[in-house]
This record gives C-alpha cells, sequence and structure tokens, in this order.
C-alpha cells in the first residue's frame, strides 16, 4: 500500500462510519480508523480496520447483526477476547477482507488497549519502527489471516514497551 492511497482510505472510512451511525436504533457511539489502512507503507495487504465502540456489547442485537449483514458485513466466528469482529469481503467466493469492524464495549481495557495502540503507532517513533519492521519481516506477505492474526498479536504484547 502507498501513501497515495490515504485519500481512498479515508474516503472509505468515512462511508463506512455514515452506515454504522445510520443503522435504526444503532448501538454504535464511536467510530475510529485505525490500522495499517491509517499508518501507511505496510507490506501487507490493504484491510481498512474500524474500531466501533458501543455502550454495552450485548446491545449488538439480532436485528443490528442482520442490518450489518444487509450493508455487506458477516460476523467472523473466532475466538475473540471481549469483542465482536464483522468483515466485508470482496465477494462470497475468495472470502478477501477488505473492511474489518472491531466492535468493543467502550470504557474496558480492551478498548482503552485499541486506542492506546493507535496513538502509539501514528505519534511514537520508536514504536512505529518496530512495528514496520515487524511488518518488513514477513517471510510470506500472505499468508492465511488467521495466522497473521496471531503474529499481530505477539505484536501488540511486545508493542507495550513503548507506553512507559
Amino acid at each position: 500500500m502507498t501513501e497515495n492511497q490515504q485519500p481512498f482510505y479515508a474516503t472509505q472510512y468515512e462511508k463506512y462510519q455514515h452506515i454504522l451511525f445510520d443503522l435504526l436504533d444503532s448501538p454504535v457511539k464511536f467510530t475510529q480508523h485505525i490500522g495499517g489502512t491509517f499508518h501507511f507503507n505496510y507490506p501487507t495487504e490493504p484491510i481498512l480496520d474500524i474500531l466501533v465502540g458501543v455502550e454495552n456489547l450485548h446491545d449488538i442485537t439480532s436485528l443490528d447483526e442482520k442490518r450489518l449483514n444487509y450493508a455487506g458485513f458477516y460476523r467472523l466466528h473466532h475466538a475473540y477476547e471481549k469483542k465482536v469482529v464483522m468483515a466485508k469481503f470482496n465477494n462470497l467466493n475468495e472470502l478477501k477482507q477488505e473492511v474489518r469492524l472491531h466492535i468493543i464495549q467502550m470504557h474496558t481495557p480492551t478498548f482503552q488497549q485499541y486506542q492506546q495502540f493507535h496513538e502509539l503507532l501514528t505519534h511514537h517513533p520508536a514504536a512505529i519502527q518496530f512495528f514496520k519492521a515487524q511488518k518488513a519481516s514477513l517471510e510470506q506477505p500472505f499468508m492465511p489471516i488467521r495466522d497473521y492474526e496471531n503474529l499481530k498479536k505477539q505484536w501488540f504484547k511486545q508493542l507495550q514497551q513503548y507506553t512507559t
């Protein structure tokens, strides 16, 4: 991904932000563009990541999930801790993720950690360099998404050294 794609992903974020806030009876209270399409020049396949804050995870009802389905988002069933992840795919054959919603209860350690890492990767030069180096060192740039997500968890644990 290159920096000249910044306006494209910023526009895409705004589009999805409007969709999320315009859902009837939407429990969405907060959104933030996060991840590799916000922090540029990572050599991995771009996915627009959006942090979505809700007052309570139980506010995401089956009706809200159905509305998100109509908007093209599908729940990813994986052992996610204290969050709901939904993705929009390029098509239903390849299932390549294009947009991912990280739906997290606000005012929780998980939500605060997401915001803390976003701030680090936006403003802390050593943290930015560390994360870029980790992404650049990937042996398989197109590894399975689950393997990549597990690897990123390790990187985020290591990023905590820059919070002190």
